[in-house]
């Protein structure tokens, strides 16, 4: 009894943390599907203007679908030209979400 107590103690939990996880689903053009009467949550030129440079595409093409204001962060949902990027916010500079402005390898 003491040697099966002490192997489900241990299998188990090596079962639990051997599952995989599942990778994130990425976004679709579902979400840039939008009523006529949607109204963006925040204006924000600044936003709109550095993700019109970064895309090549001009302001007007560029809707905030969602924002998460922090102090000094933040991370917002836009949609350009019908597909929705992420760019997040640290401190002043707004940078696509998942890239690493450090990393300097070519």
């Amino acid at each position: 009894m003491k040697k099966m107590i002490f192997t489900l103690m241990f299998a188990l939990p090596t079962l639990y943390f051997a599952q995989e996880e599942k990778p994130k689903e990425p976004q679709t053009a579902k979400e840039c599907v939008l009523p006529k009467d949607f109204k963006e949550p925040i204006k924000n030129n600044r936003l709109k203007k550095f993700v019109a440079i970064d895309n090549g595409v001009s302001e007007k093409d560029i809707i905030i679908i969602r924002a998460q204001n922090g102090f000094g962060s933040g991370i917002y949902t836009l949609c350009v030209k019908e597909q929705p990027i992420q760019y997040q916010k640290i401190g002043t500079v707004f940078m696509r979400e998942g890239k690493n402005p450090f990393n300097n390898a070519k």
